[in-house]
């Protein structure tokens, strides 16, 4: 392990990790970012994103003790702050109402790590910065997710060269010097026309600026979804006595408007809507990512001074109630109800048997039964026990069109393209004018010609890989691209894995497809495989998304999304 850093530069007000290290690199004179990287990290380059991976071995390397300088390098020059109020709580620290920052740093996932830019700027903060403090440098509160504009200066913040579109960030590398002029020339200090955002993008970076710098507790996620639903409420947003999604969402569409929600929010772009509130909680986190709880925050509570206190309060509200608790009793049934049940259930098993077997086998239940119900008793031995008629409900009269707007349309999902879909319940359902029963047991009694459709037409995941491989394998003779992994990543999301498997599996010669062209529909029709089909030989284990989920291990760790 290197030697202590022998200069590190003051942190600028508001600035981020990533440009302090930045200014270290320049002002220590290496000639290269390796040298820098082992100064800092003793450590080859690596991606630097919201919280760097080794930012402890910085901390070891400062003068004073490591522990603090790790929990300022945190609070200071990260937006670790702006996450907290939303982490939740760990198990071990349910009575604590500050647990320790290494702990909330734990559970930022890391698909939440490594989804947002660390390098945008605004054209007039660069200038000013200059001018005030004579360092131009990156600010904390420009890369705060879902931010788009400055909340100083109202500019739209820039994540490349607006002249030549070279990203400011790039994997493995150090921020660039906002004194530099880019590859094409132009700098960020020249003279630039810099383009005004929305006012609402200005407000809602000026909350979450506010909500940086309050550096506010954390809380548990149940207080957290208490203190949504009650304000909620609160504005009307409610179907009966609940809290109503639906008007919740329909509220923040027309206030954000949707042009900017895409811009900020993945699963919004990509017409996930249903379900993109939610109050669930996975791995003792509320399951949304940080972006859309801070719309919900702004939406709700407008100013920080208001989420503030009312988040206080709800805090309150859920210990008073925590305290005053007591352990329930569990219901305690009768004797009579509970020796009945005893020996309905013996006849329920053993239609016909005698009072010597109830003797020999529920002596309890038999003796008081005998001295306190002996007519009930009498009866259940003689006629067994009294079985309720099953009505059967009629089929919904919509059943029959239902089931035919299905076969007409479901041909439409299979249809080669650049956004696939798998022709699962979901996605068939969606084809119908209006909703079904969700239960499958429900939709077999109402809609069993429905059910019967979706059963027939359901696909299987592996015919979905196959389906999307074909079709990258189309674009890549199209584009005239090579058939590997890397041109896959580059078309679609087919895991390596399952690519892997079906070009072994069918023995295509990717030198010959691309060279013949490919035909989606017909390379399909050649494999001669069914829509249900459930993959190459030993191929069945989980190839992503959230399967791993399920898979508890001994040691408690941050979840793989938020």
């Amino acid at each position: 392990m290197s030697a202590s850093i022998l200069f590190f530069p003051a942190s600028m007000p508001d600035e981020t990790l990533q440009s302090r290290i930045s200014r270290y690199h320049m002002l220590s004179g290496n000639r290269s970012e390796n040298e820098t990287f082992r100064d800092i990290f003793d450590t080859a380059p690596f991606a630097m994103k919201i919280i760097p991976n080794r930012i402890d071995d910085l901390a070891s390397r400062l003068p004073g003790d490591k522990e603090l300088n790790l929990n300022e390098l945190l609070l200071s020059n990260t937006i670790l702050p702006v996450y907290k109020p939303f982490l939740g709580i760990s198990k071990g620290n349910d009575e604590l109402r500050d647990e320790s920052i290494i702990s909330a740093v734990a559970r930022i996932p890391r698909r939440e790590v490594s989804a947002h830019s660390m390098a945008k700027i605004c054209l007039s903060c660069v200038q000013d910065d200059l001018i005030e403090t004579g360092h131009s440098y990156w600010h904390r509160a420009h890369h705060i997710p879902g931010v788009t504009a400055c909340w100083r200066h109202g500019e739209v913040l820039l994540q490349a060269c607006p002249k030549c579109s070279h990203p400011f960030y790039r994997s493995n590398k150090l921020l660039p010097s906002l004194a530099a002029q880019c590859v094409c020339g132009w700098s960020p200090l020249s003279s630039h026309l810099p383009e005004t955002g929305l006012e609402l993008e200005q407000n809602f970076a000026l909350f979450a600026k506010e909500l940086l710098d309050r550096n506010l507790p954390a809380v548990k996620s149940e207080v957290l979804a208490a203190f949504y639903t009650r304000q909620a409420k609160k504005m009307g947003f409610t179907h009966g006595q609940f809290m109503s999604r639906a008007k919740l969402f329909e509220s923040i569409q027309s206030t954000f408007g949707p042009k900017w929600l895409a811009k900020i929010d993945n699963a919004y772009a990509a017409g996930k809507h249903n379900q993109w509130i939610r109050t669930t909680t996975v791995n003792g986190l509320l399951d949304m990512p940080i972006t859309r709880h801070l719309i919900m925050a702004y939406h709700l509570f407008q100013t920080v001074d208001s989420f503030e206190k009312k988040l206080a309060t709800e805090s309150l509200l859920f210990s008073c109630k925590k305290g005053l608790q007591t352990q329930p009793k569990a219901p305690s049934l009768s004797k009579r109800k509970l020796h009945r049940q005893k020996v309905t259930q013996l006849i329920e098993a053993r239609p016909g048997l005698s009072l010597d077997y109830l003797w020999a086998n529920a002596y309890q239940a038999t003796l008081w039964l005998i001295a306190n119900d002996k007519p009930w008793l009498t009866e259940i031995l003689a006629n067994g026990p009294v079985t309720k008629a099953k009505t059967e409900q009629p089929a919904d009269r919509r059943d029959e069109a239902y089931a035919k707007v299905i076969a007409e349309r479901v041909e439409e999902l299979y249809i080669f393209s650049q956004k696939q879909i798998r022709v699962n319940i979901t996605n068939m359902i969606a084809l119908l004018p209006s909703r079904v029963p969700p239960s499958p047991a429900d939709r077999k009694i109402l809609f069993p010609r429905v059910a019967q459709q979706l059963e027939i037409h359901h696909e299987s995941s592996w015919h979905f890989h196959l389906r999307r491989a074909i079709w990258a394998l189309s674009e890549m003779s199209r584009l005239k691209l090579p058939p590997n992994t890397s041109s896959l990543q580059l078309l679609t999301s087919v895991p390596i894995q399952a690519w892997s498997a079906l070009i072994n599996h069918f023995e295509w010669d990717l030198e010959k497809l691309m060279s013949t062209g490919v035909n989606p529909e017909s390379l399909l029709a050649t494999t001669n495989v069914s829509r249900q089909w459930k993959g190459p030989p030993g191929h069945h284990g989980p190839m992503g998304g959230r399967s791993y989920i399920a898979i508890k291990s001994g040691k408690a760790g941050a979840p793989d999304y938020f």
